[in-house]
């Protein structure tokens, strides 16, 4: 079946369902995902052992529905300490499915070959950053958001752990500066949900809530309360 064409960066607050979880996946189908969020990422980190036993039919019951797969390295947040190789061959098996990918910049340029594979066949990538710690400083954020620009990805995606109300505020006024590169931004921890809501509201391009019943980062919502409540907002830039 052919790819999904999937328009990104759109200017509307795309939904992500993400799915970590292989019961959620086996469970879902095209009309409740549609239900639920606008694109689906599929964790091949978390699925590889259900990926290396069935591959890519694990998930060729949700076609045509867009999918958007990641293969999340252990530092930035995978409960798994998959190697370059493993997690670029799985990639490079899910690219003719692929609507959207997402590689860390951090690993732009070890996973070069790959990501010239991915704009070969012009499907766009997300470049992401991640500390479960605590919040960057902005110019920490706009270095990697300016890497992410020149390494050729579609959009710059950082995901924090937020302290304190100062911590929200940083983020969003993060989220709504120009950058040169679309921006999806998101808190991890206690004021993870609420971040979200405000980051969405923002112009975050693209929004994280689970599908099934297990989140894949602290403080998600489920994707269908996210979109739900993004609906409800109105934007402020």
């Amino acid at each position: 079946m052919p790819r999904v064409p999937f328009p990104f960066p759109d200017p509307e607050c795309i939904v992500v369902g993400s799915i970590g979880d292989a019961a959620a996946l086996r469970e879902s189908t095209t009309a409740s995902l549609a239900g639920q969020c606008d694109i689906a990422e599929i964790r091949l980190d978390i699925l590889h052992r259900e990926f290396r036993e069935k591959g890519t039919a694990l998930w060729e019951h949700l076609l045509p529905f867009p999918l958007l797969f990641t293969a999340r390295c252990h530092a930035e947040g995978s409960p798994f300490d998959l190697d370059l190789s493993t997690r670029t061959a799985m990639l490079e098996a899910v690219l003719p499915d692929a609507s959207l990918i997402d590689i860390e910049v951090r690993q732009a340029s070890s996973m070069a070959g790959i990501i010239s594979e991915i704009v070969a066949e012009g499907v766009p990538w997300v470049a992401s950053y991640h500390d479960f710690e605590q919040l960057p400083s902005s110019q920490k954020l706009a270095t990697h958001a300016e890497i992410a620009r020149e390494a050729g990805a579609s959009a710059f995606k950082a995901a924090a752990r937020l302290r304190t109300m100062d911590d929200l505020t940083a983020l969003a006024h993060f989220q709504m500066s120009e950058k040169g590169i679309p921006l999806a931004t998101m808190g991890m921890g206690v004021l993870a949900p609420v971040s979200r809501l405000l980051c969405a509201q923002a112009g975050s391009v693209l929004n994280y809530g689970f599908i099934g019943e297990t989140a894949t980062a602290p403080g998600q919502w489920s994707a269908r309360q996210l979109r739900e409540s993004i609906r409800s907002l109105s934007p402020f830039r």
